[in-house]
């Protein structure tokens, strides 16, 4: 194997090792531009807002600071046809900005009634 191939073989061994998270990958701020035109119509997509306007459709807020939630998981759920959820078609920026901006809301408290 030539020089070339086994820095990239060590370096992706390396990656494997450390959590990909989406503030990484994405722009929050840019992914809240994309939630307000898309989302929001269902979603309540700041921190501040209690109640999504759709009852079923669960708050950024509840979905940042689910047990658990990844950026994996997110990327899940924008990209699979599930029961209530409209299937959007998304750029990869687009979804990671989004990501990102839901999981940033992580840091703004804890969920809503605590």
């Amino acid at each position: 194997m030539k020089l070339s191939a086994w820095a990239l073989v060590i370096s992706i061994i390396a990656m494997a090792g450390q959590p990909l998270r989406a503030d990484e990958r994405g722009d929050p701020e840019r992914g809240l531009a994309v939630a307000r035109q898309v989302c929001s119509e269902c979603h309540a997509i700041q921190a501040q807002q209690l109640q999504s306007p759709q009852a079923r459709a669960p708050t950024f807020l509840a979905l940042a600071t689910t047990p658990g939630m990844t950026a994996t998981a997110l990327s899940v759920a924008l990209t699979t046809p599930h029961a209530g959820m409209p299937m959007f078609r998304l750029t990869a920026e687009q979804r990671d900005g989004i990501i990102a901006y839901i999981l940033s809301l992580k840091q703004s408290g804890s969920p809503p009634g605590k």
